[in-house]
């Protein structure tokens, strides 16, 4: 009995293994997703790349917005860490003129999916308008679209007129709103040259990697994280109950981000150099309706697809041209034609029978 649980337990062990995901210098890569053998996912790596739990002795895939899609067979090792490549996609040069107007397409998809079943999905092109004098940005979209509109309404109103407003060296929090507090309680520390870390207060929520060989600037930050040292510091007694009473219906909550800029050789960028962003939630939750537990994931990419300085009148013609219709034949046409990531096939097989319905 006893040699039964050694060989039980000796052998489960290579159920419970540990990955890190890395960039092609050694620096941890936040929020990837990874993808066992029968393409539902395991689980997304944290703020430092790691994930644990993972069942080695299978094929896994690993997916993040700034980098190229990788396929890897674990053994079981004890810890392995996945490199991975830049992804291919990028932004052209773009000429500063002394013009009123940066233009800036951005092209989004979201994926909702309860249970490992997607059950919403979203696409869409946002035409991003920059006023150079008054230093704000304005924005219209228009939608492919198999989901509710009231269930993803507050993700989407929020989330997409601030998709690309960074402006300077100091990264922003966005999309949840920041104060003048907090902005204050923001602070950076270096690592080095090429790595800073986020601190809000005293506690370290995210990173800055600069890649000057690829002139790129990313950042992670988690949301969530975020959310509960906000919420341990509020002292309305009364506001503070409502909040936790509500953030209570979701459980083995993840919530973060991922930006990624064009950077020239001193690091400066602005609106004009958004690449490409991850929006990620996942939560477990009580469906009182079906009386039983679900797993809730929300998947959110966008991409910067075209960018200009532009007067009002080619402002005008620009954002006409670069009208898509919104269909999903159509769309599929637009990610080819833009050279953005396709999703994972498996996603593609149930994202096809959601539109078939």
């Amino acid at each position: 009995m006893i040699l039964e649980f050694v060989l039980f337990f000796a052998f489960s062990g290579i159920f419970a293994q540990k990955i890190q995901t890395v960039d092609m210098e050694g620096n941890p890569v936040a929020y990837a997703h990874i993808m066992g053998e029968d393409g539902k996912m395991i689980g997304i790596t944290d703020m430092d790349g790691k994930l644990d739990d993972v069942r080695f002795d299978q094929t896994l895939t690993v997916r993040h917005v700034a980098f190229k899609e990788k396929k890897i067979f674990v053994k079981g090792e004890g810890f392995v860490r996945i490199p991975l490549e830049d992804s291919d996609y990028g932004l052209g040069e773009i000429v500063v003129k002394p013009k009123e107007y940066i233009y800036v397409q951005t092209y989004y998809r979201m994926i909702y999916m309860t249970d490992d079943t997607m059950e919403y999905c979203r696409f869409g092109i946002i035409d991003n308008t920059y006023n150079v004098k008054k230093k704000d940005i304005s924005s219209s979209h228009s939608h492919l679209s198999k989901a509710s509109m009231g269930l993803l309404k507050t993700i989407l109103d929020g989330l997409f007129g601030r998709i690309i407003d960074s402006w300077g060296d100091l990264p922003t929090v966005e999309p949840m709103s920041a104060d003048k507090q907090d902005k204050q309680s923001i602070r950076l520390v270096k690592d080095d040259e090429n790595r800073q870390r986020i601190y809000y207060k005293d506690s370290l929520v995210g990173y800055v990697v600069n890649d000057y060989t690829d002139h790129l600037r990313r950042f992670s930050v988690d949301r969530e994280k975020l959310h509960r040292i906000r919420q341990q510091e509020t002292t309305d007694k009364k506001k503070s109950k409502k909040k936790k009473d509500k953030s209570e219906e979701h459980r083995n909550v993840q919530h973060n981000f991922y930006k990624v800029y064009q950077i020239d050789d001193e690091g400066r960028y602005g609106v004009e150099d958004f690449v490409m962003s991850q929006w990620h939630d996942d939560y477990d939750k009580y469906d009182k309706y079906y009386k039983k537990d679900k797993h809730v994931r929300i998947w959110l990419e966008a991409y910067s697809t075209d960018r200009e300085y532009v007067d009002k009148a080619e402002l005008k013609e620009k954002i006409k041209a670069n009208k898509v219709k919104m269909t999903y034949p159509a769309i599929m046409e637009f990610e080819r034609k833009h050279n953005i990531p396709a999703l994972p096939t498996r996603a593609k097989e149930e994202l096809t029978k959601l539109f078939n319905k």
